[in-house]
């Protein structure tokens, strides 16, 4: 029997539209003074979303622009909360959602991989053994010392992937980042899924 890795109870996820914004510095501040705020509207990315991915599933989500596929996988990356309902993700979970998030433009390559295992709890010595193979799956020795803002979106895509792989997850969260680059690389990527 598996286990559930991510289940959705419920869930719905209500966005505020401004539709009037200020022009100028002027517009703003007498907005602020006068507490006016321009046009909103309620948007419900999500309404009463409910179901369950078990360990060792691969699931695909799939739907018109603005159904909230990535607003799905935002909330279970916890980069967004519900507005209302319940989630409950069981593992390490590790996310290509935006090109390039996590990634700070000034700093190298390098330096991004080492930010990043940092961020998700490795020590210096971790990020020592994975940083070669993170670096070679890339395929980015060449460039691995450049500011990642110099990168290409193909580049971007390469390093992100890498790093994501890397960390081991539980969970792999994937949105239209890997439709960029060559269809040599998507390979490689799309094999080392079938990996886990």
């Amino acid at each position: 029997m598996t286990t559930t890795a991510i289940s959705l109870d419920n869930v719905s996820m209500k966005f505020i539209l401004h539709h009037r914004r200020a022009h100028s510095f002027q517009d703003a501040l007498v907005n602020l003074v006068h507490r006016r705020n321009g046009a909103t509207e309620e948007f419900w990315a999500l309404r009463g979303v409910t179901f369950d991915v078990h360990h060792g599933e691969t699931v695909g989500i799939i739907g018109q622009n603005g159904s909230g596929k990535s607003t799905i996988l935002k909330l279970v990356t916890r980069i967004l909360d519900p507005t209302s309902g319940a989630i409950v993700v069981n593992g390490r979970v590790s996310a290509l959602i935006e090109l390039g998030a996590g990634f700070h433009p000034d700093l190298s390559g390098r330096e991004n991989i080492y930010l990043n295992g940092s961020i998700l709890g490795f020590s210096r010595a971790e990020m020592d053994r994975r940083y070669k193979p993170i670096v070679e799956f890339a395929e980015l020795e060449r460039f691995i010392d450049t500011p990642v803002k110099h990168y290409s979106s193909g580049m971007y895509m390469r390093l992100g992937f890498s790093v994501a792989i890397s960390v081991d997850p539980d969970i792999l969260i994937i949105d239209e980042v890997l439709s960029v680059g060559d269809v040599g690389f998507q390979r490689k990527c799309l094999d080392r899924i079938s990996e886990f």
